[in-house]
């Protein structure tokens, strides 16, 4: 192919090209389709989004465990109200807190992976036990000191 230089090119001797009457009326329908399938695939991933979402929500438990699972859990915080006013001020006992820990990870866990009903139930009633135990072993060693005071 032959090459001019640019000095010596005469943009007046170039063809004069007629583009089709509807060639932008083809360009903006075509615009437009892509515009429209790009807005069919955002709603189309907002419903999958939506739908996953919704999946993954817990389901509240409406079975016959769910009001003993609720009075335990009704059951456990009174447990703690005691528990907390006997040990104000007094000695910690890390056996039985320990004890406690383990229970509410065991809980928290359950919660977290969405267990159901059968297993939180008893994990409550592990706490509550748990927490019983704690209020007698303070209320024994109010006892144990009240003897030794009384002795002097």
């Amino acid at each position: 192919m032959h090459e001019v230089p640019l000095s010596k090119l005469d943009l007046r001797q170039l063809p004069v090209f007629e583009p089709d009457p509807a060639l932008w009326s083809r360009i903006a329908q075509t615009h437009l389709r892509r515009r429209r399938w790009r807005q069919y695939g955002m709603a189309a991933a907002a419903t999958v989004l939506i739908g996953v979402g919704a999946a993954l929500l817990p389901r509240p438990s409406t079975g016959p465990e769910a009001p003993r699972w609720a009075e335990a859990q009704h059951e456990s915080q009174v447990l703690e109200a005691e528990w907390r006013r006997l040990a104000d001020g007094g000695r910690p006992t890390t056996v039985g807190l320990t004890r406690l820990r383990s229970i509410d990870g065991a809980l928290q866990a359950a919660y977290d992976r969405g267990a159901d009903a059968d297993e939180i139930a008893p994990l409550w009633q592990q706490r509550n036990a748990a927490l019983r135990d704690l209020i007698v072993r303070f209320q024994d060693a109010s006892a144990n000191d009240a003897a030794l005071v009384t002795r002097i």
